[in-house]
């Protein structure tokens, strides 16, 4: 596929979406009746958001939010296989590889009743709010959007977005988390990052009320939102750390939908008949970080081993009732021409562990295994079950609980510690290597991981347009983070599973985010 080839074929799929969603998005949205009575929907889920803003951070809690809050320019269609579909932009078009032209969308209204402009855009995606406080570059929005070079204002109601280089992705990264467009009036007015995090203005469906801090975040509809009259009158996040709690909620019809509920609890919400258990595998890997600094897991070979010594068939039948897939290396088939169909799965090789462990010098020290207490579904009976499997090939993996992430990653680590990641977009790119790449999690946020081959291979891969050109880049790069030089065991793709009312209208999308807004596909479907 030539540069040129790319152009066309995006200029028209963004035609194309346009269409699409003039005949069965907002339009048909638009058309509910005003008087339709709507509940106030209660939600519980097991964390509070460390910041309502979308480019300070990523974390489940933070994403169960922002989409009621924000709009991204383009947004990806979750309806329709992750294709991408216009949002603030009602359209776009290459200018050429490295330039996109995007045509806003007239009539927007903040929360604060003021309205989208081009200056918004600019503003959002500009250094000022992109960078994060003090234009520090603390911004986890920069996994994704660090290739963004500049935003050119053309008039009140057109943007053009210019990458750094050649970016085959640009699109998608619109679409990706910490994309999201906020009011520059209202960021300004606030005077300092404190205050605007806490009290964020959006142009999404419904808009922040209050919070206490552990407790609640409530939501009121924005009935003025360009997508159509939001369908519930309010949300009522309650904050519900423990599994027990949230699914006793869910059985005394205190909460409407209660998140991450594993396989265990399934049969005990399903036997209601005003109740059932919907979602599944979604767009995010599972895995184990090492600290690569410690002296035992800097040998590549130890880390190796723990890998192989994981049956992970036997982690999904035991604990997810077999409904979650293993990916062959940290990808997943969703890249589409990025996807490496042929790379090997992950091997389960108890005894190529054990030679590993022999070769690399191991005499039964101690490695130290960070645990907090079923963050993720399942974490602790995970965890105890892979301790297990470790000591079969003569690994010693200890257990040390914490409280929250903050304990997980203090310095210095020297230990293991769980994590999920979340496809930002569907590419290398946005996957691990917002994860592993220099300006990643691991790498710079906890300095734990570096590999300057797979650094130098994933700048090359941001300027290759060619998918024939990208794919073996992406092949060495698997290779790297899979077995040269692993920085985490990959466990399984994740799961979300949700218990919830029957008669709540909403279904769950193919990513963390909780999407409650008009687009969601259960109204969409119906």
């Amino acid at each position: 596929m030539t540069r040129i080839d790319l152009t066309r074929r995006q200029a028209i799929a963004g035609a194309v979406a346009a269409s699409v969603l003039a005949s069965t998005g907002a339009g048909a949205a638009e058309g509910e009746p005003k008087t339709l009575t709507r509940r106030r929907l209660r939600v519980g889920m097991s964390g509070f958001p460390r910041s309502f803003d979308p480019v300070i951070a990523t974390d489940t809690a933070i994403r169960r939010i922002i989409p009621q809050l924000f709009d991204t320019l383009i947004t990806f269609d979750h309806a329709h296989d992750m294709g991408l579909r216009p949002s603030l932009a009602e359209r776009w078009e290459r200018i050429n590889a490295q330039s996109l032209r995007l045509f806003l969308r007239k009539g927007v209204a903040f929360h604060d009743g003021t309205p989208l402009t081009a200056e918004d855009v600019a503003f959002s995606l500009g250094p000022d709010h992109l960078l994060g406080p003090g234009r520090s570059g603390m911004s986890e929005a920069l996994q994704s959007l660090d290739r963004l070079e500049k935003v050119e204002i053309v008039d009140p109601y057109t943007v053009i977005v210019h990458a750094k280089g050649a970016d085959a992705l640009l699109e998608q990264r619109l679409a990706a988390w910490g994309s999201e467009i906020v009011s520059q009036r209202a960021f300004v007015a606030a005077g300092s990052w404190e205050r605007w995090t806490t009290a964020p203005v959006g142009s999404g469906p419904y808009k922040l009320v209050d919070h206490k801090l552990d407790i609640r975040v409530s939501l009121t509809a924005h009935d003025a939102y360009w997508g159509g009259r939001p369908p519930f009158d309010g949300i009522e996040y309650r904050i519900i750390p423990e599994l027990s709690a949230r699914v006793n909620g869910l059985l005394a019809s205190e909460l409407d939908i209660a998140t991450d509920i594993p396989p265990d609890q399934f049969a005990g919400i399903q036997k209601r008949a005003d109740l059932e258990v919907v979602g599944g595998a979604v767009q995010n890997i599972r895995s184990l970080v090492f600290d690569q600094t410690d002296s035992l897991l800097k040998d590549a070979r130890v880390r190796r081993a723990m890998s192989l010594a994981l049956d992970r068939k036997l982690i999904v039948r035991s604990l997810w009732e077999d409904r979650l897939p293993i990916p062959n290396g940290y990808q997943l088939p969703s890249y589409g021409e990025g996807y490496i169909h042929e790379f090997p799965s992950l091997a389960y090789d108890p005894g190529k562990a054990k030679e590993l462990l022999a070769e690399a010098g191991y005499k039964g020290e101690q490695i130290t295994y960070r645990l907090l207490n079923n963050y993720y579904p399942n974490q602790v009976s995970g965890a105890q079950t892979m301790i297990e499997m470790w000591r079969a090939v003569g690994l010693n993996v200890k257990l040390q609980m914490m409280e929250n992430f903050a304990q997980i990653q203090r310095q210095p680590v020297r230990a293991i510690f769980d994590t999920s990641n979340t496809a930002l977009f569907l590419d290398h790119l946005g996957h691990p290597w917002r994860e592993y790449g220099p300006s990643g999690t691991l790498p710079k946020s906890i300095g734990i991981w570096r590999n300057e081959e797979y650094f130098a291979l994933g700048a090359k891969l941001q300027d290759t347009v060619q998918g024939e050109q990208r794919r073996p880049i992406i092949r060495r790069m698997l290779e790297i983070i899979n077995e040269i030089d692993p920085p985490c065991v990959i466990l399984h793709v994740s799961g979300q599973f949700y218990g919830k009312r029957r008669d709540v209208s909403w279904l769950p999308g193919l990513t963390l985010d909780l999407n409650l807004g008009p687009f969601n596909r259960a109204l969409i479907r119906t």
